[in-house]
């Protein structure tokens, strides 16, 4: 499942959802969700709707390339959902060094003053 419109339709087809169904569970146009799962549209401002409605992580629905992540594309998907289920699968040295770097990275920065 190589695009967003794999994965949307893969996580549809396994909820046991219609195009129909997953529309009115969104608030989407059936429309809508024939286009996102054909390919014709990349709106990702529906990405969450369809996540909660699929229990599917929005990361991993919206996740197209490692090149497209690190252009910044993909930051919108690191939901609290998606950053727990990835957090349990982290051993504890992991977890610690993560730790260490988000304490080092939110300490306030000094005030540059001139003398």
């Amino acid at each position: 499942m190589n695009t967003m419109a794999d994965r949307i339709k893969a996580a549809r087809l396994k909820a046991g959802l219609s195009q129909g169904e997953l529309s009115e569970q969104t608030h989407l146009t059936q429309q809508m969700i024939s286009k996102l799962e054909n390919g014709r549209s990349q709106s990702t401002s529906a990405i969450f709707a369809i996540a909660k409605a699929l229990d599917v992580s929005a990361y991993w629905l919206g996740l197209d390339t490692d090149e497209n992540f690190h252009q910044g594309s993909n930051a919108a998907f690191f939901d609290d959902r998606s950053i727990s289920e990835a957090w349990l699968l982290l051993s504890d040295l992991q977890r610690y060094e993560i730790c260490k770097q988000i304490f080092q990275l939110s300490k306030p920065k000094p005030k540059n003053t001139a003398g």
